[in-house]
C-alpha cells in the first residue's frame, strides 16, 4: 500500500468483461451506457425482437421535387421553393452529420464488445454485421 495521498485518490479502471451469464448484469450495463452517449441503443438493445429493430439510414440529400413533386430541377422552382430547399439542405447537413456519428458509435461498439468478452464467446460475434 502507497504511503502518498495522492496516489490513493485516482481510481482504477477496471473493465467488465463477459466470462459468463453471472456477468451480464454489469456487462451489459456499461454496454448500454456506451450506446446512450453515441445515440445508438435504440439499434442495439438485446431486449427488442431483432425483426422490430430499427434500421440506421442514411438520410437523402433533398432535391427539388421534395418541394415541388411537379418540379425536378432546382432552376423551376420559385424564389419560395428554393428557400426551402436551401432550409431542406441545412437540416440534412445535420442529418447526415448524426447519421455518421451514429454509424461511427456502431462500430467502435462491435469492437468494445469484442474487447470485453471471453474468448470463449467470442465467435458469436463473427459474421455480425451490428453489434446487435
Amino acid at each position: 500500500m502507497s504511503n502518498n495521498p495522492a496516489s490513493a485518490a485516482i481510481p482504477q479502471r477496471v473493465a467488465i468483461i463477459l466470462n459468463g451469464p453471472s456477468d451480464w448484469d454489469e456487462w451489459i450495463e456499461v454496454v448500454k451506457t456506451k450506446a446512450i452517449g453515441g445515440k445508438i441503443w435504440e439499434y442495439v438493445d438485446p431486449s427488442t425482437a431483432k425483426d422490430t429493430l430499427p434500421i440506421l439510414a442514411r438520410p437523402h440529400i433533398p432535391k427539388a421535387n421534395d418541394v415541388n413533386p411537379a418540379k425536378a430541377l432546382i432552376s423551376a422552382l420559385d424564389e419560395n421553393e428554393k428557400e426551402e430547399l436551401k432550409l431542406l439542405r441545412y437540416n440534412y447537413k445535420h442529418e447526415l452529420a448524426a447519421y455518421e456519428r451514429q454509424e461511427a458509435a456502431l462500430g467502435n461498439l462491435r469492437s468494445y464488445i469484442q474487447e470485453t468478452i471471453s474468448r470463449t464467446y467470442l465467435i458469436h460475434t463473427f459474421n455480425c454485421e451490428t453489434p446487435y
